[in-house]
Order: C-alpha cells, then sequence, then structure tokens
C-alpha cells in the first residue's frame, strides 16, 4: 500500500467516524413529557409553571400550564420534553399582590408555596426513554385569606430567585 493510499484511506475512515457519531452537543437524549396538574377537587391549576430537575444529572425541564392544567415539558428545545429518570418536580407560579388600600387578593387558583420548593414538593416523576410520557400531578391550594396587606414575599427555594410564595404569618 502506497503513502498516498494510506493518506486517502485514513480521510475516508476518519470522515466516516465523524459522519456514524456526528458532531455531539453534549445533550442527553430527551423524551415527549405532557400532563395535567389538578387541585384535589379535580379542578384545573391554571396558571404557572411545572419545572423538573433530574435526580442523576441536575437538568431542568419546563413547561407551562394552560388554562385546562396541561403542560409539555422543554429542556433544550420547545416541546422536546426531559432526559430520562427520576426527577423531582415543582410547581411556580407569580401571583401579584398588590399593597394599595381595599385591595383584596384572592388565593384561587393559588397552589400552596410547598410545591414551589425541591425541598417541600414530594412531587416526583419517572420519566421513560420512550416516545410518550403522560403524568397527572395532584397539588393543594393555598387556604383562602392567607394573604394580608403587603405581607408578601417571592422566593423560588431551589434557586434564591422570584418565583414562589410565603404565606403572612
Amino acid at each position: 500500500m502506497s503513502h498516498r493510499q494510506l493518506f486517502y484511506g485514513t480521510i475516508v475512515c476518519g470522515a466516516l467516524v465523524v459522519a456514524l457519531v456526528g458532531c455531539s452537543d453534549g445533550r442527553l437524549p430527551t423524551y415527549p413529557v405532557t400532563g395535567r396538574i389538578v387541585f384535589a377537587d379535580g379542578s384545573p391549576v391554571r396558571m404557572g409553571m411545572v419545572e423538573l430537575k433530574s435526580r442523576e444529572h441536575g437538568i431542568h425541564a419546563r413547561g407551562e400550564i394552560n388554562r385546562e392544567g396541561h403542560f409539555v415539558l422543554s429542556t433544550y428545545e420547545p416541546g422536546d420534553g426531559a432526559v430520562a429518570g427520576t426527577h423531582d418536580c415543582v410547581v411556580v407560579q407569580m401571583v401579584m399582590v398588590e399593597d394599595y388600600a381595599g385591595f383584596q387578593p384572592t388565593t384561587e387558583g393559588v397552589v400552596h408555596p410547598k410545591f414551589g420548593s425541591y425541598a417541600t414538593s414530594k412531587l416526583v416523576v419517572d420519566v421513560r426513554g420512550q416516545d410518550r410520557n403522560a403524568f397527572y400531578l395532584q397539588v393543594e391550594p393555598l387556604a383562602p385569606g392567607t394573604f394580608s396587606g403587603s405581607a408578601h414575599k417571592h422566593e423560588h427555594a431551589d434557586h434564591g430567585r422570584d418565583g414562589g410564595l410565603e404565606p403572612s404569618k
């Protein structure tokens, strides 16, 4: 075999390896995940986000909750789902509590703040490496009359950023 044939053979083999392996971007494979989130009485949670965190990889998947309580998760691309494995789950809602005379905030449709923290949510889902994963999540509402005036705090317990609620004391 000549040096020229060896050189071209090496280039062809290298090209085949790149073509077969592909250019990996380091992303783990994701699997479609949909679901519905409701209160104990069966009424849908109508706003907010469902967020999953992979116990194995720490990768987050998120999905907006629509008016019927349905969500579709995304990790890297819209609607691509979540990585396979066990995930802890939280529900994040942004609820405005105005601080002016006569304003009476409502707790209707507000999820109890314990579901907004990975430490207290206790919601867990297992995403399987398959074409369809569908979950039905049930949460508790925030008790009526929990807000009082300006006694509110926005906090997302997992990251210490805005996003959840703390009831008045």
